[in-house]
């Protein structure tokens, strides 16, 4: 497969040929990405060739999909069966951009519902993904962080338009948080901090990407083919013709989990003289 990569430095771009050179690391043995995705083709619309080129790297790639699609009918017929159609259609896509199906997790949360799964409270009779007896997007996310302990995870940016989007990327960042710390021992052993990095779906960067791939045809027409997989959509094949005209690249934009330390401030309030 051919991937290339570029970094945005100072402004400008510098380009890579290998993965863990754009990255900054000596070797990609022992990386471990996490994905995780609102709804079942966010992934592989805004980060199928960063999995791709992750897997050829020799990556650990997992996934995780938070929603179970159920708002994505298109017909009356379509109602009772969509849940089990667009989990199908989940496995077969991202089988065929390398993924193991061990490593692919479903919540099946609510599509379109995750403002009442915010946050963290003891789960009642019949509710999805009982972990330790709670249920809630932070104890979830803290589970499979801890679980998984990715040094990498994606996530669609908390600025698109989606409140399914908004909502996971926002309660990803408070769970890694969590999933570094030693609150709710039931759900693991701590992790280290992964780096973070975000995608664009729906919008536009919030803030503009530092990351580019972009890869040759063979590759390019896997990731059309792949999100073509999910034909319960009947708009999908405007999706596909839309990510065929922007062509064979991706970007992502790489952010940081700092702590917060006053001395991050101190300086700019010291008296020059």
């Amino acid at each position: 497969m051919g991937f290339s990569f570029k970094r945005l430095v100072n402004g400008k771009p510098q380009g890579f040929d290998q993965m863990a050179s754009l990255l900054g690391i000596a070797s990609m043995e022992g990386e471990r990405w996490l994905f995780v995705s609102p709804h079942d083709d966010d992934i592989a619309v805004g980060g199928g060739l960063w999995m791709m080129a992750a897997r050829e790297a020799g990556v650990d790639v997992h996934l995780l999909v938070v929603t179970d699609g159920r708002e994505g009918y298109c017909t009356d017929m379509q109602r009772s069966t969509i849940v089990e159609d667009r989990r199908g259609e989940l496995f077969e896509c991202y089988e065929m951009l390398g993924l193991k199906g061990r490593n692919i997790y479903t919540l099946s949360y609510a599509d379109g519902g995750l403002s009442r799964l915010q946050g963290r409270r003891p789960a009642t009779g019949g509710e999805p993904e009982r972990i330790a007896g709670y249920i809630g997007l932070q104890n979830t996310l803290t589970h499979y962080l801890r679980r998984v302990r990715p040094t990498r995870v994606f996530v669609p940016g908390a600025s698109d338009y989606h409140p399914d989007h908004q909502i996971t990327h926002n309660e990803l960042m408070i769970s890694i948080f969590h999933a570094n710390g030693q609150i709710w021992p039931e759900l693991g052993e701590p992790c280290e901090l992964p780096s973070v990095y975000e995608m664009a779906i729906y919008c536009d960067f919030a803030n503009d990407p530092n990351l580019e791939l972009k890869c040759d045809e063979e590759e390019f027409q896997l990731k059309l083919s792949a999100i073509a997989v999910f034909q319960s959509q009947q708009q999908i094949a405007q999706l596909v013709a839309r990510v065929r005209e922007s062509g064979p690249c991706e970007y992502l934009h790489e952010t940081t989990f700092n702590f917060y330390s006053p001395r991050t401030y101190c300086e700019r309030f010291e008296v020059k003289e």
